[in-house]
């Protein structure tokens, strides 16, 4: 099994971000999507971002450096069907449920103690957190109940892989929708920047925002741009 990737200019962004997951930071502060958008090359995302050239030359270097570590991840796209669902799990699903049960809380307090200073503002953010919350619990539940129990059976027969292919359809959907909804609470947030009058309760939900999109952004790609490929 190869353990690492060439990085230039054809690289899908899917690729790159499963086989070197710390780039995803910096990928994220110019909005290149790499989930939904993870069979883009790099070259491709860069030139809509209206970067130049040089980013593909800080990414290798950045890739050379990972490399070094002792301490780096497994590239994913090596692990078992068995293994990719067992760290989305632990891994992805556990930490998101975790983020948006705190945030339900933290939301309402926001929108209840700060009407008065962002009423719109913050009615739109509990909106679309509300959409993402409902959104991500039912696509959880296909997965967990249904994509992943059919995927862990052994011996599949033809019309099994073909029934797997289509609830992946289905799923890359529902992974679309979720980009989009996270698309428009950067751009509600100002890219996870509160305001001035913002309090304390409010900056920490600024920030598990930010890191439930993170999350959610690598999730998706590790599906769409691994697991899912398999089966289609």
């Amino acid at each position: 099994m190869k353990q690492t990737i060439t990085v230039n200019g054809q690289t899908p962004l899917g690729e790159l971000v499963t086989y070197f997951p710390p780039i995803t930071s910096r990928l994220n502060e110019f909005h290149i999507d790499y989930c939904c958008q993870g069979d883009r090359t790099l070259e491709a995302a860069i030139k809509e971002a209206k970067l130049t050239m040089d980013f593909i030359t800080e990414i290798q270097d950045a890739y050379r450096d990972y490399l070094a570590r002792t301490d780096k991840e497994i590239p994913v796209a090596e692990l078992s069907d068995e293994q990719l669902i067992d760290l989305i799990l632990e891994t992805h699903h556990q930490l998101e449920r975790a983020l948006w049960k705190e945030l339900d809380q933290l939301v309402n307090k926001l929108l209840l103690v700060h009407y008065k200073h962002g009423k719109e503002l913050l009615m739109k953010l509990h909106r679309s957190f509300s959409e993402l919350k409902l959104e991500l619990e039912e696509h959880f539940a296909k997965e967990e109940e249904e994509l992943f129990v059919a995927i862990r059976k052994m011996n599949k027969t033809s019309e099994e892989r073909a029934a797997i292919s289509s609830l992946i359809l289905e799923l890359e959907g529902e992974h679309e929708v979720a980009g989009q909804i996270i698309k428009r609470i950067i751009k509600e947030t100002n890219d996870f920047r509160p305001p001035e009058y913002a309090c304390p309760t409010m900056k920490a939900v600024y920030l598990k925002l930010h890191e439930l999109a993170d999350d959610i952004f690598l999730h998706i790609a590790k599906e769409n741009s691994v697991l899912f490929k398999r089966y289609q």
